[in-house]
């Protein structure tokens, strides 16, 4: 069994104050959708992870109409993921994969009339969303991303990590996450500027870090357990040729350097600003995003410390986050 390190987080966690309802609507839309017949979840498995209760951790200043929203996108995302593994990567069925994602994909056209919950969720979302060609490139690249990990898995193939991390990006959908969190504080900003290099690292960065964080956390349970060979720990593991605990390390130290490149990176933002001639308000905005980002790295550790979602018996999670301990939770609002 994997050991799993103490990670520290540099940001403090704040709690939003419509935790309570945004998980009560939450789960009554999950009900809605269909996601609670037993495969992947059961209501006793969703109790556990809480999955109502990330958007208020990872978005604690938004409103509680977006902050819904949010929450379902997100919820949505982590439904998929399981939905596929159980379906289709656990029991290596290449067809039937391609099959659901071509399914999903069609609901984004417009094309398809959804039956599974997965692409009854789309469908809803879809309907009350306003997705731009890129957000549905990105949606797409996170189906995508799907398919790589079900064919690297039927293959027995472990990938290159430099692949691994790539692909990781997509199948956490760190660009619309982080276009979320960049929405859910009204931080309107440059084309231009949001294209920059440096910025284009920031979004990287910030999807590396739960992406390779949960790699650590969910080994037992996914690759451990043989649900899939596409895992950072076993690419690292298999490219050193060193064992098991030295890879996870390897690992936990390539989250660390991720998230003091974000803080460097954060620390340049206000001469970004000057080079781009950000006037007034959108260095505001600007700030704010920063912010938001610091949010949602610090409020997806807390979550995912506290969610039953990657342990092979669950136990109801707890309905407040209360004693939080370790390096950037002692400011968290408490309930």
């Amino acid at each position: 069994m994997v050991e799993v390190p103490q990670f520290d987080m540099p940001f403090a966690a704040r709690l939003s104050p419509h935790v309570d309802r945004v998980r009560q609507h939450t789960r009554s839309w999950v009900r809605d959708m269909g996601m609670l017949g037993g495969v992947p979840w059961t209501e006793a498995f969703y109790d556990a992870a809480d999955f109502g209760g990330f958007g208020p951790l990872t978005h604690p200043t938004a409103s509680f109409e977006d902050l819904k929203h949010i929450n379902d996108w997100h919820t949505w995302g982590f439904y998929v993921t399981d939905a596929f593994r159980e379906g289709f990567l656990r029991p290596r069925n290449v067809v039937g994969g391609k099959g659901f994602v071509a399914d999903l994909k069609s609901v984004l056209t417009g094309a398809g009339s959804p039956m599974h919950p997965a692409g009854k969720g789309l469908a809803d979302l879809v309907a009350r969303s306003t997705l731009d060609e890129e957000d549905r490139h990105h949606l797409d690249e996170f189906l995508d991303a799907l398919l790589w990990e079900l064919h690297n898995t039927a293959q027995g193939r472990v990938p290159d990590p430099i692949d691994l991390v790539e692909m990781r990006r997509r199948s956490v959908a760190a660009e619309l996450s982080a276009k979320l969190a960049r929405a859910s504080v009204g931080a309107e900003l440059p084309e231009e500027l949001l294209r920059n290099s440096t910025m284009r690292a920031l979004v990287d960065s910030f999807g590396d870090v739960p992406a390779l964080r949960q790699e650590i956390v969910g080994f037992d349970h996914i690759y451990g357990a043989g649900a899939s060979t596409t895992s950072a720990v076993l690419a690292v593991r298999q490219f050193f040729g060193c064992e098991l605990r030295q890879a996870v390390s390897l690992v936990a130290d390539l989250i660390a350097a991720r998230l003091r490149q974000i803080g460097t990176i954060l620390g340049e933002l206000p001469s970004l600003a000057d080079e781009y001639g950000l006037d007034a308000e959108a260095k505001a905005g600007l700030r704010r995003y920063a912010e938001a980002l610091k949010s949602w790295l610090a409020g997806e550790l807390l979550w995912t410390q506290r969610s039953g979602r990657f342990s092979s018996s669950p136990t109801p999670a707890r309905t407040s986050f209360h004693s939080p301990s370790g390096l950037g939770t002692a400011a968290v609002l408490v309930r």
